[in-house]
């Protein structure tokens, strides 16, 4: 199987059936287009209170305005919903778009971008007493092309069915209270599944540490214990991000003066042997006269000639902190460099273990495997030479993102030749 051939393929597949975790999502042909829909599994449809569950869904969400929201009508029959329409689009799920697509992970945004999209359409559910309750990964779609985040029924108008049955194959991605019966169902059940798409979502990437706290309280298993509401988990989010990204910031100001400062000391002349030292006028300057630890750190029966030194010493020591804006530009533009060389080189040779003339011939399921492989060595180079650099986390993603994408394109284009000559 040739790489063209593996991608018609996929599509074949993809356009057969999904599994969600309440049903089927597929393309149906009606007068010669294809309609979007979905049947609902006999578990969950043979309910006596699904039908009116599903309609009063349809009826709400007719109400609700956000393009992330995928709209249905239902289609009724006298054995009662079995299934759905839903509105136009090529859909998929991020599971399936994450399984064809690993590296998908590292585009630009792609990660920062799905989670505000998720954050966003949330807020807008949970301020309608609406809730989703299971952003599992095969739970929540993604329009193909752009990967848009899209959504589709919710569990808070499920509340009446066994919710074993509902989310069978997903309880990890549930919160604990929606499986006890009587529990009161909030905002707090929506952050604990939010946090565990998330962490799911960093997989491949590697959780950022700054996160790591954030998701821990978001997935507590007591609902007293998360966050009140999507709003305060993502403020929460925000805050520790930026919070990292200044950290990063006065990190290499620090490792920059310091450098500095050593570099100062290592290249000053080795001082003379004299026998006699002239005496110094004003050894400690005004505005060191305040400084006690300073003033202690001299002792009562130094000589001026110490003191003078001292004072030199803590002058440099100062001066030596004041790094100005373009020596750091200069820093980082070369830390760039250094990264972007050694990662293309080594993102190179980690791409050519897959796209390659013999890895073509793969079947599917093994391709998927060596791209998964792929994706998490990629990842992980990104983090040690970004480490090496002392580049932030986001500039070096940013710039293995740009770097994956180039070499990507060139490798396909140089397979798509070489299937062309055959």
């Amino acid at each position: 199987m040739n790489f063209e051939e593996l991608i018609e393929t996929n599509e074949v597949r993809k356009a057969v059936k999904m599994r969600l975790p309440y049903g089927f999502f597929y393309k149906r042909l009606v007068d010669g287009k294809y309609a979007n829909f979905l049947d609902f599994h006999e578990g969950v449809a043979d309910h006596v209170a699904f039908s009116n569950c599903v309609q009063t869904e349809a009826g709400q969400l007719a109400k609700f305005h956000n393009k992330r929201q995928l709209q249905f009508t239902v289609n009724k029959v006298e054995a009662g919903v079995h299934s759905i329409a839903v509105e136009l689009g090529n859909y998929t799920t991020f599971q399936q778009l994450i399984d064809d697509n690993p590296a998908i992970v590292a585009q630009k945004n792609f990660i920062s971008q799905t989670i505000n999209d998720l954050i966003d359409i949330t807020q807008q559910l949970n301020e309608a007493d609406i809730f989703h309750l299971c952003f599992a990964p095969s739970n929540v779609l993604a329009r193909k092309g752009d990967g848009s985040v899209r959504l589709l029924c919710h569990g808070s108008f499920y509340a009446q069915l066994d919710p074993t049955v509902l989310y069978k194959g997903v309880e990890a991605f549930v919160a604990p209270e929606v499986f006890v019966e009587g529990s009161t169902i909030d905002a707090r059940a929506d952050v604990y599944s939010l946090g565990k798409f998330i962490d799911w979502l960093y997989q491949s990437s590697g959780l950022p540490f700054e996160l790591k706290s954030v998701l821990a309280k978001a997935t507590a298993e007591k609902p007293a214990d998360r966050y009140a509401s999507v709003k305060e988990f993502s403020q929460d989010m925000q805050k520790r991000t930026a919070a990292r990204r200044t950290g990063t910031l006065a990190a290499i100001a620090f490792a920059v003066a310091l450098s500095a400062l050593g570099l100062f000391f290592y290249l000053l002349p080795s001082p003379e042997v004299i026998e006699y030292v002239k005496p110094v006028e004003d050894p400690i300057p005004d505005d060191m006269l305040e400084d006690e630890q300073m003033l202690l750190g001299i002792g009562a029966d130094a000589d001026s000639a110490t003191i003078a030194k001292i004072v030199a010493q803590e002058k440099l020591v100062k001066d030596s902190f004041k790094v100005d804006e373009k020596k750091m530009r200069k820093y980082q533009a070369k830390a760039e460099r250094i990264f972007r060389k050694q990662f293309t080189k080594a993102a190179d040779k980690i791409l050519s273990k897959v796209y390659n003339k013999e890895n073509m011939s793969l079947s599917e399921k093994e391709f998927m495997i060596r791209s998964k492989a792929m994706t998490e060595e990629l990842a992980k180079k990104e983090l040690e030479l970004a480490k090496k650099s002392s580049l932030s986390g986001d500039r070096s993603q940013r710039i293995a993102s740009e770097i994956v994408d180039q070499l990507t394109d060139k490798k396909m284009k140089e397979l798509d030749k070489d299937n062309k000559k055959k």
